[in-house]
């Protein structure tokens, strides 16, 4: 019911949470690139009442961004309230942080949100196989893996 309520009172509809974070993290812009067999890359920025908040704590972590639909009507009558769905939530990784301000009760950061996938771009592994036919390459691969 609390979720409920804060989705047609607060300015905040769009909710951000990160593994390890338990304090609240109030959206205040974001900004997304997506493309077809591309990894998508959402940048949001946000405040917390965690003014200390350091990039070992988020780098890494796992984290999900529901976007929500402004609110339409508040019902009066048996003041029961639609139920909150978001339109649409990613889940990925923290791949990216920079805190931008902080004032006496908050300080404003911002992250990027890239699915887990994306973090390949970060290693390369290179091999070069001679004389061995594509399943023995694939079986050695998966053996030594497993």
């Amino acid at each position: 019911m609390l979720d409920e309520l804060r989705t047609f009172f607060d300015h905040s509809r769009h909710k951000l949470r990160v593994r390890g974070i338990e304090a609240r993290l109030d959206v205040l812009a974001f900004e997304g690139e997506e493309g077809l067999s591309q990894p998508f890359s959402y940048r949001v920025e946000f405040t917390c009442s965690e003014r200390d908040i350091g990039a070992d704590r988020l780098l890494g972590q796992d984290a999900s961004f529901s976007l929500h639909a402004p609110p339409q009507n508040l019902p009066f009558g048996g003041l029961s309230l639609p139920p909150v769905q978001p339109l649409r939530t990613l889940h990925g990784v923290v791949s990216g942080f920079r805190r931008l301000s902080a004032s006496n009760d908050e300080a404003r950061y911002e992250i990027t949100l890239e699915p887990r996938l994306a973090l390949l771009r970060n290693g390369r592994q290179y091999r070069i196989y001679q004389h061995q036919s594509v399943p023995e390459i694939v079986e050695g691969i998966l053996r030594s893996r497993h």
